[in-house]
């Protein structure tokens, strides 16, 4: 009887799926964006918030700054998929994160597959729209996350409606400081090279532009997706940096295909139990050593670092704190480029992984400070970097990076 139940469910869900993909996707979500008015949508941020406080964010060479040119470095959480989690983003578990996390930035985290956006369209935009206009509110920065995963390539059909959907965020929201783009989370695969990375960029930056354009206002900061899940960040300046060949982080050819929009950086994520100083491998002592790599990229590229986490890539394993303060010591300025890097936890939420922030059912039973032993150590994190408190227990100087 279960199997056959859970066949039935299947195979409705198939369908609702479909139904719901040919709804949303290629002439609907155009449409939407067409006629959606050039920023219907107004803010007055609380007096003292981040955003009241920096306004619209802008690079200028390598550095993230504020309205009036002053370096700014933002840190806060991303969202796991509202698909999971949706009890976790509420007004209130919002605002307990910025009165007691102390978090000056939101990343929403929308996946397209995996049951998310491709399935319920409708619902998963007006979920964004809705966390959007609560940060808003609440006066702290988000991240429009076009969360692509599986698959990798940011020009597959399945993912169809990321100029649309990316142009109706951007007319909804022209001219809202707190609003910033990233246009493909983790690009994966062979296929994902940063040629194929950057013709999808030239296709929909300008679509987000162009009516910030309409109405004379700033462009907002976009945030681009790198090779190999967001590691290979330096695929624009080097000739065969892609994933598959071998060829990882060693010195090849140089070459300039950086993207020519004045308001974008680079996507760096590390997760520090399989990122970190890599080991021997092709008589190699350090091989796939990421700090090295990132200590000299961050000298060259404008970087932001949208994810992270302090366990295994897969969200799960050992805890290491230490590996991860030596990551965001160097994300405070401890680098080539001597660049104030931002940077959003993975997760906000209360998945029973240990990236998590919180523990599992704290957000059922809105216990939003119920925190996991990694919350526990971003939050402190947190209150260091955003609240300027003094705290021995993280971000120790014995573990900065020294190349």
């Amino acid at each position: 009887m279960m199997r056959l139940r859970n066949f039935l469910g299947t195979v409705l869900c198939g369908l609702l799926c479909a139904s719901c993909a040919k709804q949303g996707s290629g002439g609907y979500m155009a449409e939407l964006a067409a006629n959606q008015p050039i920023n219907n949508t107004h803010y007055t941020y609380p007096m003292g918030s981040p955003v009241a406080e920096h306004g619209a964010l802008k690079v200028n060479g390598l550095q993230l700054c504020d309205a009036s040119g002053e370096p700014v470095q933002l840190a806060g959480f991303s969202t796991m998929g509202w698909q999971w989690c949706a009890d976790c983003y509420t007004q209130e578990s919002l605002m307990n994160l910025v009165s007691n996390w102390h978090i000056n930035i939101l990343r929403l985290a929308m996946y397209v597959e995996e049951g998310g956006y491709n399935r319920t369209p409708n619902r998963s935009r007006e979920m964004m729209c809705n966390l959007v206009d609560l940060c808003g509110e609440m006066g702290i920065y988000c991240i429009v996350d076009w969360h692509i995963l599986t698959p990798g390539n940011p020009e597959s059909e399945v993912y169809a409606d990321a100029a649309p959907f990316l142009s109706y965020m951007a007319r909804k929201y022209a001219g809202a400081p707190h609003v910033i783009f990233e246009i493909c989370n983790e690009p994966n695969g062979e296929g994902a090279t940063w040629e194929v990375i950057s013709r999808y960029a030239n296709k929909v930056i300008p679509q987000i532009y162009a009516p910030y354009d309409s109405i004379g206002a700033p462009h907002p900061l976009v945030i681009c997706g790198t090779p190999q899940w967001d590691q290979l960040v330096d695929a624009c300046l080097v000739e065969g940096r892609y994933q598959g060949n071998e060829l990882d982080l060693i010195d090849l050819p140089a070459k300039d295909q950086r993207l020519a929009f004045d308001n974008l950086m680079y996507t760096f994520h590390f997760y520090s139990g399989s990122h970190n100083e890599g080991g021997p491998k092709k008589g190699i002592p350090d091989y796939y050593n990421l700090y090295k790599y990132m200590y000299k990229v961050l000298g060259k590229l404008p970087v932001f670092c949208s994810e992270f986490g302090l366990t295994n890539a897969d969200g799960d394993g050992n805890i290491d704190t230490d590996r991860t303060d030596k990551w965001l010591l160097m994300l405070s300025g401890e680098n080539a480029g001597k660049q104030k890097v931002s940077f959003c936890n993975w997760s906000y939420s209360d998945k029973d992984e240990q990236s998590a922030a919180l523990l599992p059912f704290s957000c059922k039973h809105g216990k939003w400070n119920n925190a996991s032993p990694s919350g526990d150590y971003i939050r402190r994190v947190f209150n260091v970097v955003n609240n300027g408190a003094i705290d021995s227990t993280v971000l120790k100087p014995t573990n900065l990076y020294r190349p």
